[in-house]
């Protein structure tokens, strides 16, 4: 039998969770940050991330860091770099861009008018997850061999 507390304590869940659930705005994958400020801290998180993937980078080159998954690693490292440096860039062109050239159907961006050469480069900058998924599975390898290997890649 259930005792009074342990009852209050599944209603509560039973009616709270859903009613918590129901106010929840929704969180799209792409969402605009709060005017010039939430650009600027955005883009410092992208400083502040290459930053420290440099800082292993040196680190891991000064402790010759060899074997293993180490090799995947430093390749996830090396492309994150790379993926927040062409993150942060495009992100500080599109401020220099107008409006019309991004070409719009029912209120939603379907193309993007490319008229030089930093619209190219814009365009690719858009394309970052060409950079980050194969970061992201030089991460994956590198974990997976740290966890099937014998214990002698350890920090």
């Amino acid at each position: 039998m259930l005792s009074r507390k342990h009852f209050n304590l599944i209603l509560s869940i039973i009616v709270l969770v859903p009613l918590f659930l129901s106010w929840a705005d929704p969180a799209y994958a792409v969402q605009a940050h709060g005017g010039k400020e939430g650009l600027i801290s955005h883009q410092l998180g992208h400083i502040l991330f290459a930053g420290c993937m440099l800082f292993l980078l040196v680190t891991g080159s000064v402790n010759r860091w060899s074997g293993g998954g180490w090799d995947r690693f430093k390749c996830f490292i090396r492309l994150i770099i790379f993926w927040n440096i062409l993150t942060f860039s495009g992100h500080w062109l599109r401020t220099g861009i107008l409006d019309d050239k991004f070409v719009k159907l029912n209120g939603h961006v379907v193309g993007f008018r490319v008229e030089s050469l930093l619209d190219v480069y814009y365009y690719c900058a858009n394309l970052d997850h060409l950079i980050l998924l194969p970061a992201l599975l030089c991460l994956s390898v590198s974990l997976r061999k740290w966890v099937t290997s014998d214990g002698e890649d350890k920090l």
